[in-house]
């Protein structure tokens, strides 16, 4: 699309603009959020300095708005390569807190760059981003009709960019957020990207607060889509914007261990299991055993590492250490007991059992061994399988026909690429023939007698709200 500005097009959420040689022809409203049509120019790569440091974001005040004047894009003026006339946004008709819970918003999502969010008026003459927060699409422009914000756009910074964010989700204010920071960053010269946890999104799901990712993502609104801009497959919002601005106040991120307990009986190799969540994104997990990096890293969820064998038997001081792309560190630490390889039978405590020498969690545990289940995510071992329709559990691989594989009452039964350790024993409900299915597809021409998982009637004093079921007739 030609730009008013003579080099800017135009890039709104929440409405499609058709252009023709002569401009803009006609406007199409469409459910939020729709593309905006657009010629772009050839990508200019992200410059080194800027030409400012601040976002405004501009409340338009109740009762008297805030006036927008044609011209080239210019925040120091009041211009803006948008409307054809001078126009009168309406103000911003939400709370007090709804704004600062924006403004909350807007800091944490800019906070891992070096640019600061104010919504403090800078003053006349001084450099700045500014995004209007009041008003509707209309008021801006005739052709903007359902858009819920819009920014001009170059593939590349534009100085002093004004930016819009319309007054249309009534107190959500992660909606607020999730627009304004959009349209800010298209004026940092950010395409549109297929990736639901993304500010330049379209897309509704992921999550409601969205930030910058530090991944190489598709663009586009509803497909993906090579981006025009770098003329490559992908762009990286979060390289982007750190590539204009440098790195701001780092964010650490959040890291807990699933299993072991702390205080477990473990056995060499054991396996850690970890919950790591970042802002931007994890670059790498470390594991490091009495202060000592073993050289063990975990670099894609689910996080689990396995500790070396040589560990030797004895207290140990276990802790993972979380990195996210800024390289900032957050740790977890347990303590634990090595022992000698565990048994079917013996060699572990608390909830664990012994799987292929080695102690995990067992059905008495959350996610552990043989607990029912609906999906991986719910299971420590990243695998819930069961019989189609029927019910499902969390299994651990083991090795067909090696001798005390699985713990009692669990049977190694072919699964995946070998086997799975599959509940038997105890009462289980049987189905002579059947076969779990799912993400372990289990070998053909076996025949197996599959049981059913159940969970065990927790022991007394034990975890509550563990019961047997029942088991279907016919």
């Amino acid at each position: 699309m030609s730009a008013r500005s003579g080099s800017a097009a135009v890039l709104a959420i929440g409405v499609s603009l058709i252009t023709s040689v002569a401009g803009l022809a006609e406007a199409q409203v469409a459910p939020r959020p729709q593309p905006v049509t657009v010629d772009v120019p050839a990508w200019n790569p992200p410059q080194a300095v800027v030409s400012s440091r601040l976002i405004f974001m501009n409340r338009c005040p109740a009762g008297i708005g805030c006036v927008i004047r044609p011209g080239a894009d210019d925040s120091r003026t009041n211009t803006s390569s948008i409307p054809n006339s001078q126009v009168t946004l309406t103000g911003f008709k939400q709370s007090d807190a709804v704004w600062d819970k924006l403004m909350t918003c807007m800091r944490a999502t800019y906070a891992p760059f070096n640019v600061g969010v104010t919504d403090v008026d800078p003053g006349p003459g001084v450099p700045h981003f500014e995004n209007v927060v009041g008003g509707r699409a209309t008021e801006l422009s005739s052709d903007l009709s359902g858009a819920g914000g819009v920014s001009p756009f170059t593939c590349g910074e534009i100085p002093n960019s004004i930016s819009f964010t319309f007054d249309v989700y009534g107190a959500d204010s992660d909606a607020l957020c999730w627009t304004a920071a959009q349209e800010v960053a298209h004026s940092f010269g950010l395409e549109h990207e297929y990736n639901a946890a993304d500010p330049m999104t379209y897309l509704n799901g992921g999550p409601s607060m969205k930030r910058f990712q530090a991944t190489d993502s598709a663009c586009g609104e509803f497909s993906e889509v090579s981006c025009r801009c770098t003329g490559q497959p992908t762009q990286n919002s979060y390289q982007h914007i750190i590539a204009l601005f440098g790195p701001g106040a780092p964010t650490a991120p959040t890291v807990s261990i699933k299993s072991p307990a702390t205080g477990n009986k473990v056995t060499p190799k054991f396996v850690v299991r970890i919950n790591a969540t970042d802002d931007v994104g994890i670059d790498r997990i470390e594991l490091w055993i009495d202060g000592v990096n073993t050289g063990v890293v975990a670099k894609v969820p689910p996080y689990q590492v396995a500790a070396p064998e040589s560990i030797a038997q004895g207290p140990h001081t276990v802790e993972v250490r979380a990195f996210d792309v800024q390289g900032t560190p957050a740790m977890a630490s347990i303590e634990v007991d090595v022992g000698p390889p565990c048994t079917a039978s013996k060699g572990c405590s608390g909830d664990d059992v012994c799987v292929m020498g080695v102690c995990l969690p067992g059905p008495d545990a959350p996610g552990g061994l043989g607990s029912f289940c609906t999906g991986n995510a719910e299971c420590l071992s990243n695998v819930c399988i069961g019989e189609e329709g029927g019910n499902k559990a969390c299994v651990e691989p083991c090795q067909l026909d090696l001798e005390g594989a699985c713990p009692d009452d669990f049977s190694c039964i072919p699964g995946g690429s070998g086997g799975v350790c599959w509940e038997t024993g105890g009462g289980g409900c049987c189905d002579a023939g059947s076969r779990p299915t799912g993400p372990a597809l289990f070998a053909l021409g076996v025949l197996v007698m599959v049981l059913r998982p159940r969970r065990r009637r927790a022991p007394q004093g034990g975890r509550s709200g563990a019961k047997p079921i029942e088991c279907p007739r016919g």
